[in-house]
């Protein structure tokens, strides 16, 4: 099928607007919601690989950036981060307004740094790594997550996805230590969050008792026929040391 780049450019430069979706939504979302296995699995990741980092008695920073609702915000707090916010969007309540390539924030500044599903959007991926790099202070990490598997979703562009071995290699190109890499479920449960894109794309809300179904024969089949060659996301833990 033939792609034409003029009208991908037309959808790209449209104004954004975010889901109507909560933070509780989205790291607890419902069974009957079509693309319930890719935020469960990116919630149970993030969550797990926030917990490896070091407890510390010191007073930590954290940064989420391009939060749009900040959904990990709860989750940071009660991990004694006192959270601050960046959206590419002016009027979106966060903190800071920048990008990932140019935060315009202080070097040194963060003790984490929390990039989830943006780095397919930046032009220049690369540079936002350093740019994250710059920002954290020596011993402190990082917490991404980047898609393997999706469809194109302009926010306000869509360039990149990655592989596991792609990510740790972005990382490590940083000057980060690469201490994890998570995959977001295996292949059954991507095709499964495939076949609930498909059906939504043809019957709306309206599918909700299908979705459910799908969602947890795909969650458990997921278990027993396990392969991460083929899944939804990648998320990394990395250390600038």
């Amino acid at each position: 099928m033939r792609i034409d780049l003029g009208s991908l450019s037309l959808h790209a430069a449209r104004p954004y607007t975010p889901a109507p979706y909560s933070g509780r939504n989205r790291t607890r979302p419902s069974l009957l919601r079509h693309d319930y296995l890719s935020l469960d699995a990116l919630s149970a990741d993030v969550e797990r690989l926030v917990d490896e980092i070091p407890d510390s008695t010191a007073r930590r920073f954290a940064l989420d950036l391009g939060c749009d609702s900040s959904p990990y915000g709860d989750l940071l707090s009660r991990r004694g981060y006192s959270v601050r916010t960046l959206d590419l969007t002016p009027g979106s309540g966060a903190d800071f307004v920048g990008t990932a390539e140019e935060t315009g924030l202080p070097a040194e500044s963060f003790d984490l740094v929390l990039c989830t599903q943006v780095l397919e959007h930046c032009n220049d991926p690369w540079r936002a790594v350093r740019e994250i790099h710059r920002i954290l202070r020596p011993g402190g990490y990082l917490v991404a997550s980047a898609p393997h598997v999706w469809f194109y979703h302009p926010h306000p562009t869509d360039h990149w996805r990655f592989t596991q071995q792609g990510i740790a290699h972005l990382c490590r190109g940083a000057g980060f230590d690469v201490q994890a890499v998570l995959s977001q479920g295996g292949t059954v449960l991507a095709a499964a969050q495939v076949a609930n894109f498909l059906a939504f794309g043809v019957l709306g809300r309206a599918g909700a008792p299908l979705y459910a179904v799908v969602n947890v024969a795909g969650k458990a089949l997921d278990r027993i026929v396990r392969n991460e060659l083929f899944c939804i996301n990648f998320a990394v833990l990395a250390r600038r040391t």
